[in-house]
């Protein structure tokens, strides 16, 4: 039992190993997102203000991430870094409007729809860009960051909720944009890119055939999720259960990935969830439409369950095969966004038609449920490709990778009880060394690999990066020590070990 405790520890060791709180600047600019799509109730003069802004967000985030795939994947290259600033001034941008038009009664209509449009385009730039450091920092920070910036968002979107009007504004449009962009510059900074991968037609239609069935789950239970949020007429209270789920799921997840020690897919998750889920669907049609809050908060913790899953399924997907960043990411949650308008337009239309009959709202129970059960019977019949969660055997602290051969030496010698502290201490001095040429941390991790002659697959490995970052280590590595090729570097290292 303590063993197991101890090993379980250990592995959420590893992943929080490194970690640093600019890694969960995602959180940010979700906490922004809440409050201008969830933080105001419209009343019956907006209605039609906030229809079309919501429509315009949802409409443009999608298309957005598709065109800037398809372009990233078309010319071979991913977003450059300056698109963090376009997107902070989009969002800052988007949600001063919001406040204007539902805030303060200023603006008409064009002016909420340029919010949305706004939005949309600034959620699509920061979607790719935060995939971007996901994939090319490693498996481990896919893991861990993704659900733990869900889970910061929720908490700094209650404290932001609670300031008065006025503080609010300044600090959605001001304060947190701002703190969103230095932390993903910041994140953006610590990675190197060499030459981005090509997504040609065999790697696709690879991609495609092992990541249909968990898009296929996610995309079905985003429609349904939106649909039953719409035809209820999500109120305040709908609105509060929805936060208390995506909290849950988004602690859930980072749960499973911390003391979870074999790997899962999304799959497995969805079929686990599965019986709640109905069970959660058959509330209302058995007590009564008051339970429909319930419903609400049951099917946002299953679907924030499963799609904060299949962003890090697409992160480490992307990392294991060697792919561009985003176009996976495209691939993989276009469909989900492109399932969450649909699911609301038609539960917009629906909702004043079904208000009230208790038959119809039946109807739409059922046929969500007929969905799910769709979504079982192929997940059923196939096997997860893509896993979402690394094993404790595949699970490698960086420290432990770099230690590796520094470990194995003195087993051969006379008087390895003797030998450990030497190398400990030759380890400090050459790590010292390359902190005071002003390495960063993960380059000083691939420098001193590469000084005991590992080669750039054998590091990636390793330290679960793609190749194609430890390439571009490689690069600033040789640039800052001035040296002109890994002999040289192996020969440095030599020197610096006595």
């Amino acid at each position: 039992m303590l063993a197991g405790r101890k090993v379980t520890m250990e592995r959420a060791r590893k992943l929080l190993k490194g970690l640093r709180i600019h890694h969960l600047g995602f959180g940010f600019f979700w906490t922004v997102t809440f409050v201008v799509l969830s933080g105001f109730q419209p009343s019956r003069e907006l209605g039609a203000l906030w229809q079309g802004y919501t429509l315009a967000e949802q409409v443009l985030m999608p298309a957005a991430v598709g065109v800037l795939g398809f372009l990233c994947a078309r010319r071979r290259c991913e977003l450059p870094h300056w698109a963090a600033g376009a997107a902070c001034f989009l969002l800052s941008g988007s949600a001063l409007l919001y406040f204007l038009v539902f805030h303060l009664g200023e603006g008409a209509a064009s002016l909420a729809i340029v919010a949305g449009l706004l939005m949309g385009i600034a959620c699509a730039l920061f979607f790719l860009l935060w995939e971007l450091f996901y994939v090319t920092e490693g498996q481990q920070r896919a893991l861990i960051c993704i659900p733990l910036s869900a889970a910061m968002s929720v908490g700094l979107y209650l404290l932001v909720m609670l300031l008065p009007l006025a503080i609010m504004v300044f600090v959605t449009v001001t304060i947190l944009p701002f703190v969103a962009l230095i932390c993903l510059q910041k994140s953006l900074g610590e990675i190197e890119m060499d030459a981005v991968p090509v997504l040609d037609r065999p790697a696709l239609r690879t991609a495609m055939a092992d990541l249909w069935r968990p898009v296929l789950c996610v995309s079905i239970l985003a429609f349904s999720q939106k649909l039953i949020a719409r035809v209820g007429g999500a109120g305040e209270v709908d609105t509060l259960a929805a936060l208390v789920g995506f909290a849950a799921a988004a602690l859930l997840v980072a749960a499973l990935e911390l003391f979870l020690s074999k790997g899962f897919d999304i799959l497995h998750i969805y079929q686990l969830l599965f019986p709640a889920l109905t069970i959660g669907f058959l509330l209302p049609s058995l007590f009564g439409q008051q339970y429909t809050t319930l419903l609400v908060a049951f099917l946002m913790f299953g679907f924030e369950v499963v799609n904060l899953l299949l962003i890090i399924t697409c992160a480490v997907y992307t990392i294991r095969n060697g792919l561009p960043s985003s176009p996976l990411y495209a691939l993989c949650i276009g469909p989900v966004l492109a399932a969450m308008l649909v699911g609301s337009e038609v539960g917009a239309l629906l909702g004043p038609v079904l208000s009230g009959d208790l038959a119809h709202w039946a109807s739409i129970i059922l046929f969500c449920i007929v969905l799910l059960s769709v979504a079982l019977v192929l997940v059923a019949r196939g096997k997860g490709k893509a896993p979402a969660s690394m094993t404790d055997a595949e699970l490698v602290s960086p420290a432990e990778a770099a230690s590796d051969n520094c470990a194995a030496a003195p087993a051969s010698g006379s008087a390895p009880e003797e030998a450990q502290p030497r190398l400990a201490e030759r380890r400090q001095v050459v790590q010292a060394y390359l902190e005071e040429r002003g390495l960063s941390p993960r380059e000083t991790e691939v420098a001193e690999l590469l000084m005991k002659g590992h080669s750039v697959s054998a590091i990636a490995g390793k330290l679960f990066i793609s190749e194609n970052t430890t390439r571009g280590h490689a690069k600033s590595i040789y640039k800052k020590l001035a040296v002109h090729s890994r002999q040289e570097l192996v020969d440095l290292g030599d020197q610096l070990l006595g």
